[in-house]
């Protein structure tokens, strides 16, 4: 890759790692929670969390339990994929708190605590989420210090439909190693929570690697393992881009993105240029120490960014120690 071209991925790089730890909310799919006794327990609920569930037709409700200590701000909101019939709302109860608003005699509530209920109100338009990407519709929100140190139940209802939800909850953003790794395949996930067919998901993935198979097997017999296995991360690379990109198109469709489009783009580039390099890197006619360093680079650098699916990075890492001596033709 030419100097100037590796300037730009550094730059992207560099915003991409400045802007992504106050965006990223964890994801966290539920289990069970249809009563206060099998509430789904959120550990550490002043860390960022994103809880992906849903909701039968009503009535319903879905619990979820956490400890606060007094003082500790509460924070949380709620939020559905698309407009409709589903619009659910929360109660919040716990010890010290002060009963508000009308609790639906459906939702239970722990004995001696007190009740906020917050119902959803669904707004004129959604907000565009430039991480995932994806659009969401927040309908309620709570924003409280805990009045007392104890364990909290949070939950989300609905008297009538019901439907998919995401439920954000602390505000201290971080990732452990494992979830950062992870975030390509739980955002497969959050868009399939979202209704999204799997074929559409990977539609933009499944176009690259085709015409790159099909280029590939032109000149099949002339490629080394390293030049194999390095063109496949490269294809993989840049087909998680293209399944960027067009995510952020169906986001962006009824929404007001502004600038945080730009940071989708820059999510979006940063597979695309690194899988131009890993294939550059693949063809080159000697390889060498040099190559090798740097299809490794381009793993570390794909499982930083996301690139590839994880799939990808590996295949980079293995590139680096394949032979790279290339079959004659016959």
């Amino acid at each position: 890759m030419a100097p100037g071209c590796r300037l730009v991925v550094a730059a992207l790089l560099a915003v991409l790692l400045a802007v992504t730890p106050a965006l990223a909310h964890v994801p966290l799919f539920a289990r069970d929670g249809s009563s206060p006794g099998s509430a789904f327990v959120i550990e550490n609920p002043t860390r960022s969390w994103v809880v992906y569930d849903e909701l039968s037709n009503g009535p319903d409700a879905r619990y979820y339990r956490f400890r606060m200590e007094e003082g500790e701000r509460i924070y949380a909101t709620l939020q559905v994929p698309r407009a409709g019939g589903f619009v659910p709302g929360m109660v919040l109860a716990g010890p010290g708190i002060g009963s508000s608003g009308t609790v639906p005699p459906y939702v239970e509530v722990p004995e001696g605590a007190g009740a906020i209920a917050v119902p959803g109100s669904l707004p004129k338009q959604p907000d565009y989420e430039p991480f995932t990407p994806s659009k969401l519709y927040r309908l309620a929100r709570i924003d409280m210090a805990a009045p007392a140190a104890g364990d909290y139940t949070l939950a989300v209802y609905t008297s009538g439909k019901g439907g998919n939800y995401a439920l954000a909850l602390g505000f201290v953003e971080s990732y452990t190693l494992g979830e950062w790794i992870r975030v390509p395949v739980d955002v497969v996930a959050i868009h399939r929570h979202e209704g999204q067919p799997l074929l559409l998901i990977f539609a933009p993935m499944i176009a690259v690697l085709a015409i790159g198979a099909g280029l590939l097997l032109r000149r099949r017999r002339a490629l080394s393992p390293f030049a194999l296995f390095g063109a496949a991360a490269g294809l993989l690379y840049i087909g998680s881009g293209g399944m960027t990109l067009m995510q952020m198109a169906i986001a962006a469709v009824g929404t007001d993105p502004g600038g945080a489009l730009l940071l989708t783009l820059v999510f979006a580039l940063i597979p695309v240029l690194l899988g131009v390099w890993a294939l550059l890197v693949a063809f080159r006619k000697h390889v060498g120490a040099g190559e090798r360093i740097a299809m490794v680079a381009l793993g570390v650098l794909g499982l930083v960014t996301w690139a590839g699916l994880v799939i990808g990075p590996l295949l980079a890492f293995i590139a680096g120690i394949l032979p790279a001596r290339r079959r004659a033709p016959p």
